[in-house]
């Protein structure tokens, strides 16, 4: 990429290219980067900001189909859909083993309140479920609005049955669960990420599983990917997707078609829609 980006102006990239430093360096003419999605951790947004090039994504083309996963997941390993098809998979009929448990009364915490963020809390009332978030951006007098209780992070995973990740990951976010937040989280509860796999350290979630202080994790999102070798395999209480949640045929079309006209905007109409390194 390094030798033929010097001859665009434009560039569209999806999560599996990286876009470094060096091959901004070596792009003279580049003015736009557009990401059909929402993650734009995969740019050096550093040095795109500094040689002016806009960077946009796309952030509500994935949505529904992001929140439709994740609630997909806490149904699974609630009911334990998953390991009742292996078991009739293997041909058995192993009714009693797979006694699950209701969303009805739950509490679920929703760390990070953006569009996705939104969306779950939206399905979440139609269970009946009580909704706990924590975010920075939400005001006050939002909270009734959305019909929701914005607490610290602290608080919501003591409190939460099911959390669940829809946050950016940062320095300050990074491995956000770890050992010592784990200990402060209910023994049955659930943790579902289908955010950045950074933001929790895998290792202490194991332990946590293993000894019985952690219900069950659901994940869409790994720190290192590909993941073909994790240490959760084989693991019944753990759920792994990967990295699917923007996998839908009208996800993949919305953030097509919405790229194709931000970057149309762009060049045509002097437009700038979604950036993300303003």
């Amino acid at each position: 990429m390094v030798a033929e980006i010097k001859n665009y102006e434009g560039l569209v990239i999806r999560s599996a290219v990286t876009v470094t430093k060096k091959i901004l360096e070596s792009a003279d003419k580049l003015k736009v980067i557009g990401r059909p999605g929402v993650g734009v951790d995969n740019v050096d947004l550093e040095t795109a900001t500094e040689r002016k090039i806009v960077v946009m994504n796309t952030p509500l083309g994935n949505v529904q189909a992001t929140a439709e996963l994740t609630m997909g997941i806490i149904h699974s390993l609630l009911r334990k859909i998953h390991l009742a098809n292996q078991s009739m998979h293997s041909k058995k009929w192993e009714k009693k083993n797979f006694v699950g448990s209701e969303l009805l009364g739950r509490t679920i915490g929703i760390v990070g309140f953006g569009n996705i963020g939104k969306k779950i809390s939206e399905f979440s009332h139609v269970y009946g479920m009580k909704v706990v978030v924590n975010s920075s951006s939400l005001k006050e007098e939002d909270e009734k609005k959305y019909q929701v209780s914005n607490c610290s992070f602290e608080e919501l995973i003591k409190q939460s049955d099911i959390i669940t990740f829809h946050n950016k990951l940062s320095d300050k976010s990074k491995y956000i669960i770890n050992a010592d937040s784990l200990k402060l989280i209910k023994n049955n509860a659930i943790i579902v990420n289908c955010a950045r796999g950074g933001l929790v350290n895998e290792e202490a979630i194991k332990q946590a599983l293993l000894n019985n202080e952690l219900g069950g994790y659901g994940c869409d999102v790994y720190e290192n990917e590909p993941q073909t070798n994790s240490i959760f395999s084989g693991m019944e209480n753990v759920l792994m997707t990967p990295h699917i949640g923007a996998g839908t045929k009208e996800a993949q079309e919305k953030v097509a078609v919405q790229i194709a006209e931000q970057i149309s905007d762009f060049f045509n109409n002097d437009k700038i829609t979604n950036q993300v390194n303003k």
